[in-house]
């Protein structure tokens, strides 16, 4: 399944995802906390499920709102169901646009993260961040057992089955991903771009639209100027 075909079909599931996460909100599962003013009452919420529609509606309203700033034209409606069929409509300008291995990127971690609450399966991913082999263009993979504080087992790069590291080399490659990125201090992904900025990725692009942020490619992968985004903060 290629790259864009991958995106619709998550944008194709979201929507019955997020109604199997509202299923599981209950306190039926080991996540469920109790919300309440009182020791012996309450409703007890599952945090993973109201995490992943929190998610979901975060994400599809936020790349909704970039094809919008940039087309103008917006969803029917606020729902999920309509805001994903908004962007299935748009799937090819979006492939199109610089940000788009963020966009499949984002897409296809909000399927997963509701997935897993609809189907819990025992293992956590996440990403860590670029790799670190010469030009690779791909990013980090970190894979932890569920409940495990422990070291991530392997991590793994999304571009190439050939850089893999396991446990006993991760701080060998944190030292080298923090070089890398002392290397490249002027610029900034756009995920370091919503980690300084505390906001999603969709919203990165499109403060760089309406700031103007300085831009250049590396690759595939799009790089803003860190003055800029530090002023845009500021």
């Amino acid at each position: 399944m290629s790259c864009f075909e991958g995106f619709k079909s998550d944008l194709r599931s979201i929507p019955e995802l997020y109604q199997g996460c509202e299923s599981v909100l209950d306190a039926a599962s080991p996540e469920a906390e109790r919300v309440s003013g009182t020791p012996s009452f309450g409703i007890k919420l599952n945090t993973a499920a109201v995490d992943a529609r929190d998610m979901v509606r975060a994400r599809l309203r936020a790349w909704s709102e970039l094809v919008r700033t940039e087309r103008g034209c917006g969803p029917s409606s606020p729902s999920v169901t309509a805001m994903a069929a908004f962007l299935r409509l748009h799937a090819d300008w979006l492939c199109g646009h610089h940000a788009a291995v963020d966009a499949v990127a984002e897409m296809a971690e909000t399927a997963a993260a509701a997935r897993r609450v609809v189907n819990p399966s025992g293992v956590r991913k996440f990403r860590v961040s670029r790799c670190v082999v010469g030009d690779c263009e791909g990013e980090l993979v970190a894979t932890v057992q569920a409940g495990s504080d422990r070291l991530p087992g392997e991590v793994r790069c999304d571009a190439s089955a050939e850089h893999v590291w396991s446990a006993y080399q991760w701080r060998e490659l944190d030292r080298r991903a923090s070089q890398r990125h002392e290397a490249g201090a002027a610029w900034l992904t756009p995920g370091e771009v919503a980690v300084l900025c505390q906001t999603s990725m969709s919203n990165v692009y499109r403060l760089a639209s309406e700031k103007s942020w300085r831009r250049r490619t590396n690759g595939r992968r799009v790089l803003y100027a860190k003055a800029d985004v530090l002023a845009s903060v500021a």
